[in-house]
């Protein structure tokens, strides 16, 4: 998935920079891309969608993909899409006046062709993770600071956020100067706990039962040597604990794990109380976590989109020490968050389950909830801000 960023750094970097100069952009001519062209999904499909239904006299939104089966998806909502290898796909990418992405700007391919677009940083999520310049201290801070101002594969012009402590840390993750192209608008992505969701459906398309009310446990990728078993191994004790296993059936739920796409499928038989959903099960996560009634998660993202639901958020924490050393660092205010409602074992979260408290879920909403964007339609906010900003 993506380009190796490190070995075609300085060969993107210059021709990045010298499409600045060899192509003339269209401001009315917006491109879409997210996880390096692999999916059609997260803060970008619901800007590109939106845009395309409210504001289509005024922008064309074309979606860049890495391949057919995308494109096709993206073409489904009504709208235009190409692969960005494909010479329209070029062609589009070279007169595009914005260039709207979520992870990187290999969401528009290996040699990106936006170099001179006003790029737009939607982001995949807001959390409590310390990636990029975050992790950064020093010296070596310090060479990426330089190298930044050369190229990097998150530069952007326009940056979202969902509050001011979520602006402070988008700034430090991507080593911005200042913060003055940071803007609170809410995520796109959000947007759909205020649309009508057809949950009959949803619960059909996973195989459950109508009657039931969906626990949703939603763990982080371990991106380190052993996280794969230890994810097992979490998982499997959940599906074999007894006293798990009696919450479920005392207040009829279901138990439904969604992995990271990142990680290795586990396979367990299927329980009528607990499921762990393939990849292609759920087209989206949104809408799964907004028919669920539970969210049980641990350093992810996805806490902060379920708080808006104002639905109890869990986090179960048995690795918590082996994540913060082996995986990646998470800030000072996780740990406030999550020592509102969390737990370590099967045991422990069974209990969870049955308090049912919103402890954690008003704590990420005190830090990632801005009261000036609450309400309001956080595509329509992107949408001005893009329009507004020079």
């Amino acid at each position: 998935m993506g380009v190796n960023r490190k070995l075609s750094w300085l060969p993107v970097a210059f021709y990045f920079n010298i499409s600045k100069l060899l192509y003339r952009r269209d401001r009315t001519l917006w491109v879409y891309g997210a996880l390096a062209g692999n999916k059609y999904d997260d803060n970008a499909k619901y800007l590109y969608e939106y845009v395309n239904a409210h504001y289509s006299d005024r922008v064309r939104s074309v979606w860049l993909a890495a391949n057919e089966n995308v494109v096709a998806e993206a073409r489904k909502s009504g709208g235009e899409a190409y692969t960005f290898t494909s010479s329209k796909g070029k062609e589009v990418a070279r007169k595009a006046g914005v260039a709207i992405y979520t992870h990187a700007l290999d969401d528009f391919g290996a040699c990106p062709h936006v170099g001179g677009a006003k790029l737009v940083f939607l982001g995949h999520g807001v959390g409590f993770k310390q990636t990029y310049n975050a992790k950064r201290h020093g010296v070596g801070l310090w060479l990426k600071g330089l190298s930044d101002r050369v190229f990097s594969w998150i530069q952007r012009d326009i940056t979202i956020a969902t509050s001011e402590y979520n602006k402070a840390e988008r700034k430090k993750i991507a080593g911005l100067s200042d913060d003055s192209h940071i803007f609170i608008t809410g995520q796109p992505r959000n947007d759909i706990i205020n649309l009508p969701i057809d949950r009959k459906k949803l619960y059909q398309n996973i195989g459950v039962e109508t009657t039931k009310k969906i626990v949703l446990y939603m763990p982080t990728y371990r991106n380190s040597s052993g996280g794969q078993d230890i994810m097992e191994t979490m998982i499997r004790a959940l599906y074999e604990s007894r006293e798990l296993r009696n919450r479920l059936k005392a207040d009829n739920l279901v138990f439904v794990v969604k992995l990271h796409p990142l990680t290795p499928q586990i396979n367990l038989e299927r329980r009528d109380d607990f499921i762990v959903l393939g990849y292609q099960a759920v087209k989206s996560i949104q809408e799964l976590q907004c028919v669920s009634d539970v969210l049980i998660t641990d350093y992810s993202s996805c806490c902060v989109d379920f708080a808006l639901t104002g639905k109890p958020v869990v986090f179960y924490l048995p690795d918590e020490e082996w994540f913060t050393h082996h995986s990646e660092q998470v800030s000072e205010e996780f740990h406030w968050v999550s020592n509102k409602n969390r737990c370590t074992t099967p045991e422990d979260l069974a209990e969870c389950i049955a308090q049912r408290s919103l402890a954690a879920t008003e704590a990420i909403n005190e830090l990632f909830e801005d009261l000036s964007i609450k309400g309001t339609c956080y595509s329509e906010n992107v949408y001005r801000v893009i329009n507004s900003h020079e």
